[in-house]
């Protein structure tokens, strides 16, 4: 996983993704996490970036840990705290040896499950059920391998890079490409699941494939975004796990 700090760097350097302000879908999961639990809670969020869900989910009540690898999002979230007026509690450090505390009653992880290989994602799974507390759920975002096999080659041109889609079939992998003006490259790799995959993945963490939530889709053709699609033609899904 050398490509993690180099990639989300230059991401945010290209695209100002990971230091930019809150967007409404950022408050719409927000939202729904706290339709989904009934109430506001403790909340730890596994690679927070800058800290835009973390920010939105301490205005509607949560008491929010933000767990990020990168320090300037952590400093991103520190300062986007300030600038809303609440609370979050931002930490820089790796998934598998942070101690971010807990137990929480939520944990949410967004747009970057898969960075490892299998075994690395169910160690990652297994340290779940000490953070959640009893009665509390897990939700990540996964990439689905349908979608993204038939988006490969897809490309997004701009003046600064060009952004291209590939897709690894072998190992099952969304492949993300930036490549700068300068002629620079850096590459995210993604590991795609079904939900049946995740189930697998879930063996012996003493957790359970609670939900599915079927996520949007992005049509390139026509250039539109379709916020839900059904399981089998969506980007992503929300992977709602519980204790079993």
């Amino acid at each position: 996983m050398d490509w993690v700090h180099s990639f989300y760097d230059t991401q945010d350097e290209l695209t100002g993704c990971h230091s930019s302000g809150l967007h409404p879908h950022h408050h719409a999961l927000a939202a729904r996490l706290t339709a989904h639990r009934g109430q506001p809670g403790s909340l730890l969020e596994l690679g927070a970036g800058g800290g835009q869900f973390a920010v939105a989910a301490a205005q509607v009540g949560h008491a929010v840990t933000a767990l990020e690898l990168r320090p300037s999002g952590t400093v991103h979230t520190q300062r986007l705290a300030a600038l809303h007026g609440v609370q979050v509690n931002a930490m820089t450090g790796d998934f598998y040896t942070a101690d971010p505390g807990g137990p929480f009653d939520m944990l949410a992880y967004w747009d970057g499950f898969g960075v490892g290989d299998d075994a690395e994602q169910a160690r990652l799974l297994a340290r779940f059920p000490e953070w959640l507390a009893p009665g509390g759920a897990a939700y990540v975002d996964v990439y689905t391998p349908w979608y993204w096999a038939q988006h490969a080659g897809f490309t997004r041109e701009t003046p600064a890079y060009v952004q291209s889609y590939g897709f690894d079939a072998d190992r099952c992998r969304l492949l993300d490409t930036y490549a700068r003006a300068d002629g620079k490259t850096v590459t995210q790799s993604l590991r795609c699941y079904s939900p049946e995959d995740v189930r697998r993945l879930l063996h012996g963490t003493a957790l359970v494939l609670d939900e599915v939530w079927p996520g949007g889709r992005f049509d390139p053709r026509a250039g539109t975004w379709h916020p839900r699609a059904p399981l089998g033609e969506c980007l992503s899904f929300t992977a709602v796990l519980k204790r079993a």
